[in-house]
Formats: structure tokens, C-alpha cells, sequence
């Protein structure tokens, strides 16, 4: 299993040599398999540092650079995983090399994942121990009925089987993708059949994601059943929680976890639009000197104070319903999202978080927890691209 980069957290990279005087790195980054790696057109960037004192070590962070060729957007253009090589060679203080490659560990080529660590999870969070399930809601998935239900998964966990017990067998098609908007086809299998997620090694399938449709024959209850033939990965069991809110839209907010992977949080209660315009004004000259010989006179219907230059930006305020405590996790990582989406069944669109502050609700305080947050949408209403 590869040696994981979050690149959203620093990656420190430490070369060690008895007789280093400077470390010169070489960064290579790039997409598909590591055998495609290009000498010439993969090389980014080469840096060279020179020891502080005399401690025969530098130090390199990683992550930064990496973040430079990282596209994590909502479309096919989209690259959130990517291979890393970092070669060294050292010299000593006459110029000499003496060693080329190698640090204070062996691992020199990493993946590169669009995620991060907390405080509390130390240096260099999650190099190792990537989860097979890429979210941390895995007992309880909330899905609004008649929605699809998308679940990521890391396919280095391989081989990865997804197992749907439910009576609707043949009524749901699902499949597993490469990426988070793939769309159904007529090759998709049904509820009847296992999905098997393999790793062929290619950045664009190492995050995958399970995608259940037609979930309006699903029952609340419905499970899915997540397992790898990988011993160091317990199997996960996600119970379906269908809601059929009648009175309200939800809308389902999209964001990237912190693991780099695409995941979705449906707010199902009440949801306000308001709208915010903003504009310049002067002072209009209306008035008419030149028209016949009678004195000077206006029109009324002019405008003598004017706008220009008036555009809007428009905010929502939604309301998640009521979750379970082990979802303040998820609405933790929604809010440390730098890319955040809202789909409302029939349009995908660009937001911003506005509510940049909450106090997380325990069950034994509140009882029934839910929240509200207001988000800006990330564009002027008119459109002035250019």
C-alpha cells in the first residue's frame, strides 16, 4: 500500500546523511501509473538546501509543492490523486556526491491525496493507514428517497466487495466509478449482484466511489455491506436511513472530506434565499435645453439619480434535520472544506460557507441534534464572466 501525501497538512520529508553538507531534491509529479513517470516533462521543481550548522541533515515539505498540480473541482477536469517521487542526492562540503536517493526511511515515491490530519493526529497524518470507507459516517448514511447514494472508497484497500442487502433487488442499479457525477448506464448491475472494487493502479480509480440509484425502492433499513480481502481492514456495515421529507426541498450540500474524497450531506428542513445587491450611482443631468423655444424642462420618468455597475450575490440558509451525534464529524469537515457545492436535485452550483462559526450539539445536552448553516453562492447572479 502506498506511502499517503495529504497535502492539505505540512508533509515533511527529512534526508540524514553522516556527511551531508547540502540535499539537492528533485520533485516528480504526475498521473496514471508510476511507470509513467517522464523524467524530463514529470520534473517540477529542484531545490537544493544546505545544512544549518553542522547536523548532517535538511528538511523538505512536500505538500505545498504538490498542491500546485492538484484540480480538485466538481468535473471531469478534476485531478485530486497523484504520484510523487522525491529523488535526493547529497553532497558533501567539497561538492562530492555522496548518495544519491534515500532519507531517514526507504519510501521515496508517494500518492498524493487532496486531504489532511488534525492537530492531534501528529506529523505526517495518515501515510500508512488509509481507510477503505472514505468518510467517517460509516454505521448511518441519510438519503433522501429517489436520490442516489454515493459512497467513496479507497481501492488500494483491494479487493474491495460492496454487498446491498434489500428486497428491491433488480428495482436499484448501482455500479462502482471512477468518479463522484458518473451517471448510470445499462452495464450498471443490480441490487442482486456484488460490486468488486479493484486497484489497477492508476491515479483516476484510486479514489472510487459506490453508486446506488433508483434508491426510492430501497426500505429505511437497507444495508450495505463493505468488506476487503485485505486483513487489516474490518468489514463495514452502513445501515440506510431513508428520509421522505413531504413538506420541504432538500438540498444536498457536496464537499471534499478530509480524506480527498468527494462526499455529500443532505439537508432536508427549511431553506431561505437572500439576496444582496450591490451597485454605484451618480448624479443624472435630464435636463432638456435645446428642445424648441420654450424654456428648458425634464422628462419625470428620468432617472436623476442613476445606477450602473449593479450586480447581486445571493446566500442560502438551510437546515440539516435531525442526525445522530456521530454527525457532527462530518458537518466538522464540511465547514474545513475549501470547495463546497449544493445540488438541488436538478442543478449543481458553487458555494462558499458563510456561517464561519458553530457549537456542536451533544445528544445529552440537546437531545435532538440539527443545525443551520447559511452559505454565500461563489458567483455574481449576473453574469459578468469575462
Amino acid at each position: 500500500m502506498s506511502t499517503v501525501i495529504n497535502t492539505r497538512s505540512p508533509y515533511y520529508f527529512k534526508v540524514h546523511n553522516a556527511s551531508l553538507y547540502k540535499a539537492k531534491l528533485q520533485l516528480y509529479v504526475w498521473t496514471g501509473v508510476t511507470g509513467d513517470k517522464d523524467l524530463n516533462t514529470d520534473l517540477r521543481y529542484t531545490i537544493s538546501k544546505q545544512e544549518i550548522g553542522t547536523n548532517n541533515f535538511v528538511v523538505f515539505e512536500l505538500s505545498q509543492l504538490i498542491r500546485d498540480y492538484m484540480e480538485t473541482e466538481y468535473n471531469d477536469y478534476a485531478t485530486d490523486v497523484l504520484w510523487v517521487d522525491a529523488t535526493v542526492t547529497i553532497y558533501d562540503s567539497a561538492g562530492a556526491v555522496v548518495q544519491v536517493g534515500g532519507q531517514n526511511t526507504t519510501t521515496t515515491q508517494f500518492l498524493a491525496i487532496d486531504g489532511y490530519g488534525y492537530f492531534e493526529d501528529g506529523v505526517n497524518p495518515r501515510q500508512t493507514t488509509t481507510p477503505m470507507v472514505l468518510q467517517d459516517n460509516t454505521t448511518e448514511v441519510y438519503y433522501y428517497d429517489g436520490q442516489d447514494i454515493k459512497i467513496p472508497i479507497f481501492a488500494e484497500a483491494e479487493t474491495v466487495t460492496a454487498v446491498l442487502d434489500t428486497d428491491a433487488g433488480a428495482n436499484v442499479n448501482w455500479n462502482e466509478a471512477n468518479v463522484y457525477w458518473d451517471t448510470y448506464d445499462v452495464n450498471w448491475g443490480d441490487g442482486d449482484e456484488d460490486q468488486v472494487i479493484t486497484d489497477n493502479g492508476n491515479t483516476n480509480q484510486k479514489i472510487q466511489y459506490l453508486i446506488i440509484i433508483d434508491t426510492e425502492y430501497l426500505a429505511d433499513g437497507d444495508t450495505l455491506t463493505i468488506s476487503s480481502s485485505n486483513t487489516d481492514y474490518s468489514d463495514v456495515v452502513i445501515t440506510l436511513k431513508k428520509v421522505n421529507e413531504c413538506k420541504f426541498s432538500p438540498l444536498n450540500i457536496i464537499f471534499y472530506n478530509k480524506y480527498g474524497a468527494l462526499q455529500n450531506l443532505w439537508f432536508f428542513k427549511k431553506s431561505m434565499t437572500d439576496i444582496n445587491v450591490k451597485s454605484e450611482q451618480f448624479k443624472n443631468n435630464i435636463l432638456d435645453l435645446e428642445t424648441g423655444a420654450t424654456a428648458p424642462s425634464y422628462a419625470v420618468t428620468k432617472h436623476e439619480e442613476k445606477k450602473f455597475l449593479v450586480n447581486a450575490k445571493e446566500s442560502i440558509t438551510i437546515n440539516t434535520g435531525f442526525y445522530p451525534e456521530d454527525h457532527n464529524e462530518i458537518i466538522r469537515q464540511m465547514m474545513l472544506a475549501e470547495q463546497v457545492w449544493v445540488d438541488d436535485t436538478s442543478t449543481v452550483l458553487p458555494i462558499n460557507l458563510k456561517s464561519n462559526s458553530l457549537r456542536f450539539k451533544k445528544s445529552v445536552n440537546d437531545k435532538l441534534i440539527s443545525y443551520t448553516v447559511q452559505f454565500d453562492y461563489a458567483f455574481d447572479k449576473i453574469n459578468n464572466i469575462s
